[in-house]
């Protein structure tokens, strides 16, 4: 399993510079390989609308794009900041940490 973040937007935002970066779980330890795998469970990240965009008329607001990808499943959500569902958030919050 991998998960990408995309970060888009803000008053500091470079379009040019703005890549998605991408946790691996295998090459993490155990224990975060399972809270990354729990936090996508507990948001139902697969059940999630499917989205590459932001809402409409919110073009500078901050907004991350996450894709989880498990095998052949892959599935892609663009989520606004800050995030109002917890579970979501813990997800978003625990990926940014591992891409450090």
């Amino acid at each position: 399993m991998q998960i990408s973040i995309k970060e888009n937007g803000g008053p500091a935002f470079f379009p040019g510079l703005a890549h998605p970066r991408t946790v691996k779980l295998d090459t993490l330890p155990e224990q975060d390989q399972q809270e990354l795998r729990q936090l996508i469970a507990a948001s139902d990240f697969f059940k999630l609308p499917q989205s590459t965009v932001p809402e409409p008329g919110k073009p500078g607001q901050v907004h991350y794009t996450l894709t989880v990808t498990e095998g052949e499943r892959e599935h892609t959500v663009c989520v606004l900041a800050p995030v109002k569902s917890r579970e979501l958030d813990g997800l978003v919050q625990c990926v940014r940490r591992h891409i450090r």
